[in-house]
């Protein structure tokens, strides 16, 4: 990982100049793979979706509402995202998740293109590409790219601003071959992005690896590269306005919701997801980092030899102060940690690259241990795929199976692959079932795990009773896909409310969780299983549920509710 990998344009090749495209194809058609198959997701997904949707029916680009409350944990430029999308479709009252989930797609796929670009002063040309592929092949980024919220654009962002500062890092030559204003134009562009995405997530890896860098190398120097002083007034003056408008339009209820409450209840352990040790994302990393997590301990060790050059130490910068912080804070979600990611991919593709010219073989003990992983990780996967739609849906899912079967296959062929040496065939064989594994998950087997999708069954029994309108009540199951499913007038009441709801007007209708029923009212009669009763399990919580539908003026719904009175 030396500077004498900068690439010119005479001395590569067509292959080379056209992997990128490659590599953004790739990625395209991973991650567009099942993009329409899954239903809308509790809770995040759904309640950026639902305040994207009304952002774009109202016009009103500066607050963010969820019905009429607001959501404030965040900053709108998501929400401007999807809005635009919806506008540009004219699908503003569209229920179909797949167009909000637009932005996500091209930021993943985009994500890969610009990792070539971030990494080929650090690992050379080679080896950037090789991490692309990775990325566009990895679970994590999988799921991401396909859910309509915040973490995909805001890795594009980092990456961009990360390519951007170790071409500062690595001085002169990558600053002239990058023109000495666009380097710091990415960089401070890239920033303003991620505040307007994510508030101030993007700050921990930028700073994390800046102080890392700064540290190893004894010196600040290399910051002037980034045109601080201008940088900064450019940043400021792309995020600023929104934040200003925002901070005026709710008399500084903005920054009381994201800072005061969203960020501080992640670091003080006091919001959802809470109470995890240290080392939960050591352990995760086998099922999010795969496949790729096979050559994970190759590149820890690789890099950590590696670690007095300065391109080893950007990524050692990039890679382990952000970990280690979100190892620290209590609050865990699995996805924390892909920002980190690349920098993982990069140091892996310089082993990856020397087994395929043959300089190194796959073994030692690093490579036993990532096979190790890889192979818990693989059976997690095919398991899922074998048993989800019948523990949870109605028995066999055929498709799922083959698409367990086929994944697997490509997985362990792979492994032996890399065992014997033939590092191209483990690499084609890696990236296959990267694009399987999406598949199935995505397309096939979560679809099908009919239990937990109560939102879009009571969808369908509510398009069989077309004699009740208005807005529907829910009593006992209140999670944001219903509003996207049903509209912003959506009713979450308790049973007493929703009883009295229906007894004001006619042809209403009511769907309330019998188990919830005051102790005075007796146990409706077990209405006709997803018609006029839904049962399931509120994946958010694992909690059963059990909607029984009532109508106008407040009794339970027969078989056929709208069938004309004899």
């Amino acid at each position: 990982m030396t500077s004498h990998d900068i690439p010119s344009a005479r001395s590569t090749g067509l292959l080379t100049r056209l992997a990128p495209l490659a590599v953004l194809l790739l990625a395209l058609f991973s991650f567009g793979v099942g993009l329409t198959e899954l239903p809308v997701q509790d809770r995040d997904e759904a309640r950026y979706a639902q305040a994207s949707r009304q952002m774009a029916e109202t016009g009103d680009w500066v607050d963010i509402r969820f019905q009429e409350d607001a959501r404030h944990n965040k900053p709108a430029g998501v929400y401007w995202m999807q809005a635009a999308v919806l506008r540009a479709t004219g699908q503003t009252g569209t229920t179909e998740i797949w167009v909000q989930r637009i932005p996500s797609y091209l930021s993943g796929a985009l994500a890969c293109l610009a990792l070539i670009w971030a990494g080929s002063p650090l690992v050379g040309r080679r080896a950037a590409i090789l991490s692309g592929v990775m990325l566009a092949t990895v679970y994590m980024l999988h799921a991401e790219a396909r859910t309509a919220k915040t973490d995909a654009a805001l890795l594009l962002a980092i990456i961009l601003a990360m390519g951007a500062m170790a071409r500062a890092w690595l001085g002169a030559d990558w600053l002239k071959q990058g023109r000495r204003w666009t380097v710091p134009a990415v960089f401070w562009t890239a920033m303003a992005a991620g505040l307007l995405i994510k508030g101030p997530m993007i700050l921990l890896p930028v700073l994390g690896a800046a102080a890392w860098i700064s540290i190893s190398g004894r010196s600040l120097q290399w910051t002037k590269g980034l045109k601080p002083l201008p940088g900064l007034a450019w940043m400021l003056l792309l995020s600023l306005p929104w934040f200003v408008a925002i901070m005026i339009r709710t008399e500084g209820e903005f920054l009381m919701a994201s800072v005061g409450g969203d960020l501080v209840e992640k670091i003080t352990a006091e919001g959802e997801h809470s109470g995890f040790p240290p080392g939960v994302y050591l352990v995760t990393m086998w099922f999010t980092l795969w496949p790729w997590n096979i050559l994970a301990p190759l590149a820890v060790v690789a890099g950590w030899k590696a670690r007095k050059s300065r391109e080893t130490a950007f990524l050692l910068g990039w890679l382990i102060p952000t970990w280690l912080v979100f190892e620290a804070i209590s609050t865990k979600l699995i996805h924390y940690t892909l920002p980190t990611y690349p920098a993982l991919m990069l140091l892996a593709a310089g082993p990856l690259v020397a087994m395929i010219d043959g300089t190194r073989r796959f073994a030692g003990w690093p490579a036993h241990l990532g096979a190790f992983g890889f192979t818990l990780g693989t059976v997690f996967f095919v398991a899922i795929a074998f048993g989800g739609p019948i523990a949870f849906g109605e028995g066999i899912d055929l498709l799922s199976v083959a698409g367990g079967l086929a994944l697997g296959a490509a997985a362990f062929a792979g492994l032996i692959w890399l065992y014997r040496g033939q590092a191209k065939r483990a690499l084609a064989s890696l990236a296959t079932a990267g694009v399987l594994m999406g598949w199935t998950m995505t397309a096939v087997t979560l679809p099908a795990l009919h239990d937990y999708w109560i939102t879009p069954r009571l969808a369908d029994a509510m398009a069989q009773h077309e004699c009740l309108v208005g807005p529907i009540s829910l009593s006992g199951y209140a999670e944001a896909s219903t509003v996207f499913q049903f509209g912003r007038d959506t009713l979450h009441q308790s049973p007493n409310q929703a009883l009295a709801w229906l007894a004001e007007g006619e042809n209403r209708a009511a769907w309330i969780d019998t188990r919830r029923l005051p102790d005075s009212m007796d146990m409706p009669p077990e209405g006709v299983a997803d018609l006029t009763e839904i049962r399931g399990t509120n994946y958010t919580n694992g909690r059963r549920v059990q909607l029984r539908l009532y109508v106008s003026p407040g009794v339970p719904a027969p078989a056929d509710p709208c069938a004309p009175v004899e």
